[in-house]
């Protein structure tokens, strides 16, 4: 859940990059006369909602099997 957060809690599937919209004047130093958006792809990893659910589904596994496990020693004759 940490590292969903930290990436901003999208719903989309993992990505790995990052679009990034900048706008820079048309002329250097005089933006009055318009800017244009320019879009700068920046190669990183950004976890998607299968992070939450993958590690929802592991540890409910984990506690399951762990469950499971003490109950069935229990449950041997000694």
């Amino acid at each position: 859940m940490f590292f969903w957060l930290k990436d901003g809690a999208r719903l989309s599937f993992w990505a790995t990059s990052e679009e990034i919209h900048q706008e820079i004047p048309v002329v250097e130093g005089m933006p009055e006369l318009g800017t244009q958006t320019q879009v700068i792809w920046k190669d990183r990893f950004i976890c998607g909602i299968e992070t939450p659910i993958l590690g929802l589904t592991f540890s409910s596994l984990l506690t399951l099997s762990s469950f499971y496990q003490k109950r069935r020693l229990k449950n041997l004759p000694h």
